[in-house]
This record gives C-alpha cells, sequence and structure tokens, in this order.
C-alpha cells in the first residue's frame, strides 16, 4: 500500500495543518459575558491547543523519515500492531494490580509486591511508548488507504489526509443553561485532573453562575494532528480515528465551518463524523484484519411443513436492561419537564433516573443538562437520548445513507450544506 507520509510530501500537510488550527482556534474564541464568566473558572484547567499542536507537528515530521509502513510487509505491520495493543492492555492490568495492593489493608508484603509490579509496569509502558510512534504511522497509513478504497482520493492525495497522536487522556468541559439543553460551551481541558479538581470545577461553575455543568473524558479531538485516547482495542482506536478524520475533512467544507452555529448543526455534523466512521472503520478491516469482520449472517433454513404450535410457558426472566431505550425515555421527559418550567423537578428526576441507571450496572457520576448537551450530539445509533421527539435528525441522516449508493456519494452530499433547511431538503429529495 502507498504511504501517505512521505518526507516530500510533509510541507503540503504542513500548510492544511495551518488552516485547521485557525479554525479550531478560532471557532473557540467566543467574546460573550457567558464564556467569559465561565472561563473565568476554567482558564486554570484549560488546554493549550498551540502547544500541543506544533509539538504533534514535528512528531509527525519525525515520524514521516521512518517510512515504517514502507519498509514493513502488511504481516508485520499487523504484528506491530497487535504487540502495541497486547502492551496497552497489559499495563492497564498492572495498574490495575497496583491501584488494589495500594488500597488493600489487609495485603502482605505489600512494599515487596508492590515494587514488583510497579517494575513490570515501568518497564511494559517503556516498550509501549517506544513502539506508539510506529504504530501511529502504520494505522494512519492503514486508514488513508481505506479512504482510497473508498474513492475519497484527489490525483491519488487525500485532502486532509489522516494524521493523530495518541496520548493517555483527555478532557472537555460542557456547560449547558439549566433551563434548556444546550452547548453553552464546550471546553478542552488538560490531562491528569483529579476528581476532585473535576468536582471542585464542576460545583463552581453550578454554584456561581446557575448553569449545569460536567467534565467528560473524550476518546479524541479534531485538531490537526487529531489528538485519539490510547486504547487496547483495535476496533475502537480505528473508530475514534476515523471519527476525529471526518471532522477534519468537514471543517474544510462549509458543514464543518458551521459545526457550532446551531444545536441541530452539531448533532448533524456528529453523526455524520460517526456514520463515515463506520464506513472508513470495516474498510480498514476488510485490508487489514478481515478475521475481525462480523461474519455475514446467514438466514434460516426454510421449514419443509408448517411447525406444531405449542403453548409456551411465560418466562420467569426479567427482560435485559436497555440502556438506550431507558436513557430515551429519561431524556423525553427531562425535556418535557423543562419546557413546562420545572427545572428543579427536571433535576431531581435526572437524579433519580442516575441512580436507577447505577443500580442497573451504568455507573454515571453525573446526570444533568450538561450531560445530554454532550451525549445528545451523537444519533449515529437509534433509539439513544439524541433522537428527540419529533426532530429525529439521527434516523433522517441514517436513512439517507442507506439510500445513498456509496460512501463517496454521501459525503459530498452532506459536506457542502450548512442550514438545516438544506438537510431537510436533501432527506425529501434524495431517494
Amino acid at each position: 500500500m502507498k504511504s501517505f507520509l512521505h518526507p516530500g510530501r510533509f510541507i503540503n500537510y504542513f500548510w492544511v495543518a495551518i488552516l485547521l488550527v485557525s479554525l479550531v482556534t478560532r471557532s473557540g474564541v467566543d467574546p460573550a459575558d457567558q464564556m467569559e464568566q465561565i472561563r473565568a473558572y476554567s482558564r486554570a484547567y484549560e488546554f493549550d491547543y498551540v502547544s500541543w499542536t506544533l509539538s504533534a507537528l514535528a512528531r509527525k515530521a519525525s515520524q514521516s523519515s521512518l517510512d515504517v509502513d514502507r519498509y514493513l510487509s502488511v504481516s508485520d505491520q499487523r504484528e506491530l500492531v497487535f504487540d502495541y495493543l497486547q502492551l496497552k492492555n497489559e499495563t492497564n492490568q498492572l495498574q490495575s494490580q497496583l491501584r488494589a495492593i495500594i488500597a488493600d489493608p489487609n495485603q502482605e508484603d505489600r512494599e515487596v509486591k508492590e515494587a514488583e509490579v510497579r517494575r513490570s509496569l515501568e518497564e511494559k509502558n517503556t516498550r509501549r511508548e517506544n513502539l506508539a510512534p510506529f504504530v501511529e504511522q502504520v494505522l494512519q497509513s492503514q486508514l488513508n488507504s481505506a479512504l482510497v478504497a473508498l474513492d475519497m482520493s484527489l490525483g491519488g492525495q487525500l485532502i486532509p489526509p489522516v494524521l493523530f497522536r495518541s496520548e493517555p487522556d483527555s478532557y472537555a468541559l460542557i456547560v449547558s443553561p439549566r433551563d434548556e439543553i444546550r452547548q453553552e460551551a464546550n471546553i478542552m481541558l488538560v490531562r491528569g485532573l483529579s476528581l476532585d479538581e473535576i468536582i471542585s470545577l464542576e460545583n463552581s461553575i453550578e454554584g456561581n453562575l446557575n448553569l449545569s455543568a460536567l467534565v467528560v473524558g473524550i476518546g479524541g479531538v479534531g485538531l490537526y494532528p487529531s489528538m485519539i485516547i490510547e486504547s487496547g482495542n483495535l476496533d475502537w482506536l480505528i473508530h475514534v480515528a476515523s471519527h476525529e478524520w471526518t471532522h477534519n475533512f468537514l471543517t474544510l467544507r462549509p458543514l464543518g465551518m458551521h459545526y457550532a452555529a446551531s444545536p441541530e448543526l452539531t448533532t448533524i455534523n456528529e453523526t455524520i463524523a460517526d456514520l463515515s466512521a463506520d464506513a472508513i472503520q470495516w474498510m480498514t478491516f476488510a485490508l487489514y484484519y478481515p478475521e475481525y469482520l462480523p461474519a455475514e449472517e446467514v438466514p434460516p433454513a426454510q421449514p419443509t411443513s408448517a411447525p406444531e404450535t405449542t403453548e409456551e410457558a411465560p418466562s420467569l426472566e426479567p427482560p435485559p436492561f436497555d440502556f438506550r431505550a431507558e436513557m430515551h425515555a429519561t431524556r423525553l421527559e427531562v425535556d418535557r419537564l423543562l419546557a413546562e418550567g420545572k427545572i428543579d423537578e427536571a433535576e431531581e428526576y435526572m437524579e433519580a433516573r442516575r441512580i436507577f441507571f447505577w443500580e442497573n450496572g451504568y455507573q454515571i457520576r453525573r446526570l444533568n443538562q450538561a450531560y445530554f448537551a454532550f451525549h445528545g450530539s451523537y444519533a449515529a445509533e437509534p433509539g439513544g437520548a439524541a433522537d428527540q421527539e419529533g426532530v429525529d435528525l439521527g434516523q433522517e441522516l441514517r436513512d439517507l445513507r442507506s439510500r445513498t449508493p456509496s460512501y463517496r456519494e454521501f459525503m459530498r452530499l452532506v459536506a457542502w450544506r450548512w442550514r438545516l433547511d438544506q438537510f431537510q431538503e436533501l432527506f425529501e429529495n434524495v431517494n
């Protein structure tokens, strides 16, 4: 497969990066008083986009000289990726062991066992960190090849090509009004925040500004290069990298430029990014990891004669807990209460539902307006919180994708629209 990170081409990507950084930076500047009041509390924790991007670009320039994807066979590339994923999962297990050893009051030989786990953790972390730049380059090349196979290149080049850098974790501060569900702010925060710092920031904004706040962990950020949070799950890594590349692609086109123009356009952008990631992910696995593609379902054999009818006894087992359906019902009820001006009742209801979800195995730390303002932007899957009664943009976009003959045609249709009425016309006219 052709590499997309040869040194001679990197300077072209640098100018693409500058354009993307300028768009991201410009969209994040809001002189409104409300934003400045929020930033009075968040500023000490805010992420430095410019420094990180310059560092990531320097790392990408260094990686491009390695040409790992060019000199390794496909089987060697796969082995490199799998070694990295195994090391990541092993370090996760060791970190869990270390926490358990430290927290267990009855732990015997604590110092010896803790030292042993720390040595092993340090060794594996060092090996993983040494592999990370090579694995990034391999996965970038594989995703770029998948996009070429999806007919997204122009003259053999992708604009922009996939570039990402892995990081241990990342957080965003989401702020919503209390009387409606809407993103008033989405501010990226520094890594490594403690739970105490997170709770303090949320409480300060809620207590002093009468807003709803939530600090969430995020899987990636559509900077350029994209920031992708480290994981030992290949399926997740490829999907998130594909999702963030789609934001980079759309940022150079009207839809992405109008990302924050309205809540509906935010939902449209995020849903398209997820639908796009599904297609890129499938093609990447088809090209490089075909054994992990889901097997095609075989239709059941037709009976040769009518089956006998029998009366089955009612099942005594309770139905399985359906998180998406329950969260969808929660969102609809919260919207109803807020529309009636019952803010306190809505917040009491959300806390009761949070406890209900916790009891059913979903450990949601805080369920509030900001929670829905963040998660409600993602509507690629049916039945969730983002699908609001009467305005089901997610379903409309899923239907549009199913009616469009190719991934390329779908992206062409959506990328050059930037108003809700344009999408409504598109939903009605594309058969």
